[in-house]
């Protein structure tokens, strides 16, 4: 190799090291351009299925629990069934929330998007879907399947 090679490889790797540096550089001011300066620890609440009960089932009294299922394969994502509960049925049950009195036996797996249905004891099902974007709609009747961006109560 002649000293003028070696003179443009030393030249080159400069340049190279150069270019580089000035695009991490600009790489990171556009990330942090994005933000409007305050760090967010917190996720985005997703929105979950709320299930309004007392319109799916036929009597006040009659409510053992209640399964989240996929409806083409009938993998079941989220089941809560009775333990000794006192008192009237639950009107409204958030997805991965049991009620009081009640405990999960499945799940609560993340609803992937696809189509779902509601079954639960003593009463009838009804479907609803969740799209790609965390969207969720119901199917068959709109009042039964709505959303809530409210994390889900603790349960004892």
């Amino acid at each position: 190799m002649t000293a003028v090679h070696a003179m443009l490889k030393r030249y080159h790797r400069r340049a190279l090291g150069r270019i580089a540096t000035a695009a991490l550089i600009v790489g990171a001011a556009a990330a942090c351009a994005d933000h409007s300066g305050a760090l967010s620890t917190t996720p985005a609440a997703k929105p979950l299925p709320l299930f309004h009960l007392a319109i799916l089932r036929r009597t006040a009294d009659f409510f053992y629990g209640l399964t989240v299922m996929r409806c083409g394969d009938r993998t079941p994502y989220w089941t809560f069934g009775d333990r000794g509960a006192k008192g009237s049925p639950p009107d409204t049950v958030t997805y991965g929330a049991p009620p009081r009195g009640y405990q999960t036996v499945i799940g609560p797996l993340p609803l992937d998007p696809g189509c779902y249905r509601v079954v639960i004891t003593g009463g009838q099902s009804t479907r609803f879907s969740v799209a790609a974007d965390g969207r969720i709609t119901a199917l068959d009747d709109s009042a039964i399947v709505t959303t809530t961006t409210s994390a889900p109560p603790a349960t004892p």
